[in-house]
C-alpha cells in the first residue's frame, strides 16, 4: 500500500495552550492564579461549553459561581493564565440566570447578530463535538482538557482504595483522599484506530470499513479498539482487526493521534496491510465489514448510500488522507 503521511494536527488534536504544571500548586485553591493580571476562565457543564462570537466565553474570578471544579489549564500564547471551571448543576443555573439578566438589559444590541451556530452573538451552551472544527487552536486546546478532566472529576468522587470522598488538588489535576493522603489521577484510555488496506496484484487498494451494531446500516468507519494491559499499540492493531473482522494484517504504522474526551480516550491512528480480503464480522460489536476502492467509497458517499465520519474525528482524517493518496 502507498504509505500515508503523518497527520497534521486537526480538529481535537490542535492546541496552542502551554501546559504549566508549576502553576498547578499542591491544593485545589487557584485564588493566587486568579489574582494574576490577565487570568481568565472558561466554563463547561457536562460536556457543553459556553460560546459566543466564535470563541469560548471568558470570565473573571468574580463571575464564577460557587461549586463545580476549577482546573488550571495552562498559559495562552499571550502569556496569560487560563482556568477551566466545570460547573455543577447549581453553577450552570447561576450562570444562566446572569446571562438572562444581561440579555434582558442589552436586548437591542443582539438584534443584528447571528442567532445560531458557533458565531451566535448571545452566549450559548454548545456540545464540544459540534464545534471542534470551528474553534481556534487556543480554544480547542482549552476545551478538550476541560471537558476530559471535568468528566473525570464528576465520575471519580471517591477513593477506589477505601471509598472515602476525595477532594480536588494540584490545580484540579489530582483528587486526594483527606484521610489517607492517597492521590488519584485522571485516566486516559488508549485506543487504536486503523486504516486496514489490501493491495491486489494489479496495485488496486481496498480499505476495510466496518458497521457497528449500534449504528444505522449505512454507517461505516475504520475499525478501532482499546489497548489492553501489557499490550503494545501494534499488537492491539493486529488483535482488534482479527477479532472484529477476521482479517490478518501486518506492518502497523503510526500516522497520528487525537484526544477524544468522550469521556477519556486517546485515539492512536495506524495503517496496516491486510494479508487477504477474507473477512468475518464478529457479529457482536461489528455487524458487517466491507472493502472499498477509492472510487467505490467516493461514489457511495456522494450518493448517500454510505455514511463515513467527518474530519472532527481522526477516523475521518485518516479516511481523507487515504482517499487523497490515490491522486
Amino acid at each position: 500500500m502507498r504509505p500515508l503521511p503523518l497527520l497534521e494536527p486537526a480538529s481535537l488534536a490542535r492546541s496552542s495552550v502551554r501546559r504549566n504544571h508549576l502553576s498547578r500548586g499542591t491544593d485545589g485553591d487557584l485564588s493566587a492564579v486568579w489574582a494574576r493580571p490577565g487570568t481568565r476562565g472558561v466554563l463547561a457543564h457536562r460536556g457543553y461549553l459556553l460560546i459566543a462570537s466564535g470563541h469560548l466565553v471568558t470570565v473573571t474570578a468574580d463571575q464564577v459561581p460557587e461549586g463545580g471544579t476549577q482546573i488550571y489549564l495552562g498559559i495562552d500564547p499571550d502569556g496569560a493564565d487560563r482556568i477551566g471551571v466545570d460547573l455543577d448543576d447549581a453553577g450552570r443555573s447561576a450562570v444562566d440566570a446572569r446571562l438572562a439578566a444581561e440579555r434582558e438589559r442589552d436586548a437591542e444590541d443582539l438584534l443584528d447578530g447571528p442567532t445560531t451556530g458557533i458565531h451566535v452573538t448571545e452566549p450559548t451552551w454548545l456540545d464540544l463535538r459540534h464545534v471542534a472544527t470551528e474553534l481556534d487552536d487556543l480554544d480547542i486546546g482549552l476545551a478538550c482538557s476541560l471537558v476530559a478532566v471535568g468528566n473525570w472529576h464528576r465520575t471519580h468522587t471517591h477513593s477506589p482504595r477505601n471509598g472515602s470522598p476525595t477532594r480536588p488538588a494540584v490545580g484540579g489535576w489530582v483528587r486526594r483522599d483527606p484521610e489517607t493522603g492517597s492521590e488519584h489521577f485522571p485516566r486516559t484510555d488508549p485506543a487504536v484506530i486503523m486504516a486496514v488496506v489490501h493491495t491486489d496484484e494489479d496495485g488496486t487498494e481496498r480499505l476495510l470499513l466496518g458497521n457497528n451494531a449500534q449504528w444505522p446500516a449505512d454507517r461505516y468507519s475504520l475499525l478501532a479498539g482499546f489497548v489492553e494491559p501489557g499490550e503494545t499499540l501494534e499488537a492491539a492493531v493486529i488483535r482488534e482487526v482479527w477479532e472484529e473482522a477476521g482479517v490478518d494484517c501486518v506492518r502497523p504504522v503510526y500516522v497520528g493521534s487525537q484526544p477524544w474526551p468522550f469521556p477519556s480516550s486517546l485515539m492512536l491512528g495506524f495503517t496496516a496491510e491486510a494479508v487477504s480480503r477474507d473477512t468475518r464480522a464478529d457479529g457482536d460489536e461489528i455487524t458487517r465489514v466491507r472493502w472499498f476502492t477509492r472510487e467505490e467509497l467516493t461514489a457511495e458517499t456522494a450518493a448517500g448510500t454510505v455514511w463515513v465520519p467527518g474530519d472532527v474525528s481522526i477516523a475521518g482524517q485518516i479516511l481523507s488522507a487515504w482517499l487523497a493518496g490515490g491522486a
